[in-house]
């Protein structure tokens, strides 16, 4: 979690000149299995276009992917994240495309390279973007808004 932050801290910083200040900025509703509502109030509050970051990433921050359940097995296992503990909890072991909210995982968003994470034995993986990546579809993103 703490190095999610810090990477939100460098990209906020780097977009911060394609962000705009958005006074009625709504948060995505999955973003309360990552942060507490306290927290969200916050950023709604302080840094609005941390909302608007956050609710990008939780349809653009990442690929689900299918291959063999051979193959998803050398990646380490999508694990369900405790807000309260601030810890990973549980594996998840199925992946529903309608449900799926990655907010709902202990993920780690890597500098330069994309992190992969197997969901149980479906044969799906997650490709977590690197953050160089996620910085340039954001601004992307931010300067076709």
């Amino acid at each position: 979690m703490k190095k999610i932050l810090t990477i939100l801290v460098l990209l906020v910083a780097f977009t911060g000149v394609y962000a705009q200040q958005q006074s009625n900025v709504v948060p995505d509703n999955r973003l309360y299995s990552k942060f507490q509502s306290d927290d969200i109030n916050n950023m709604v509050n302080l840094m609005p276009q941390e909302i608007t970051y956050w609710n990008w990433f939780v349809d653009n921050g990442f690929v689900v992917k299918r291959t063999t359940p051979e193959a998803a097995y050398k990646y380490p296992p999508l694990k369900f994240f405790d807000k309260d503990t601030k810890l990973a909890a549980d594996e998840e072991v199925a992946y529903d495309e309608a449900s799926f909210n990655i907010m709902a995982y202990d993920f780690e968003i890597l500098l330069e390279q994309t992190n992969t994470y197997r969901i149980g034995d479906t044969g799906y993986i997650v490709n977590v973007y690197s953050s160089r990546k996620l910085v340039e579809n954001y601004n992307n993103f931010m300067r076709n808004e």
